[in-house]
C-alpha cells in the first residue's frame, strides 16, 4: 500500500474534470472514471459511454493520505478492490506532480 502526499494528490486532481473529491476533517473520498479498455489501448475514441467509476477513501495522516478502501462501480454493481491495486497510479501521481 502506497501513501501519497496530500498536496501532490490535490494538485493532480484540481481542475481535472475526470476527478471529483469530498473531504472531511480526517477523510478524503476520491471519485474518477477509469478509461474503458478500448480507450486505454487507444483503439476507440472517448464517446458518451464512460468507463467504470473508481471510488477511493483515504485517511488523512498529517500531510499524507493513506488509502483505506476502494471500489469499482459499474452501473448498479459495486465491487471492492484492494488498495494495493492503486500503487501504480499513486506512483505515477507522485512522480509527475
Amino acid at each position: 500500500m502506497r501513501i501519497i502526499n496530500y498536496d501532490k494528490l490535490m494538485n493532480f486532481i484540481r481542475g481535472n474534470p475526470q476527478y471529483d473529491f469530498r473531504e472531511t476533517e480526517d477523510t478524503v473520498e476520491l471519485l474518477f472514471h477509469a478509461p474503458s479498455e478500448e480507450e486505454a489501448a487507444g483503439t476507440e475514441n472517448a464517446g458518451d459511454e464512460t468507463g467504470p467509476m473508481i471510488r477511493v477513501l483515504f485517511t488523512k495522516r498529517g500531510g499524507e493520505l493513506v488509502p483505506r478502501e476502494a471500489w469499482i462501480e459499474r452501473g448498479s454493481s459495486r465491487q471492492r478492490m484492494s488498495v494495493d491495486e492503486l500503487d501504480t497510479w499513486l506512483e505515477f501521481v507522485d512522480m509527475y506532480t
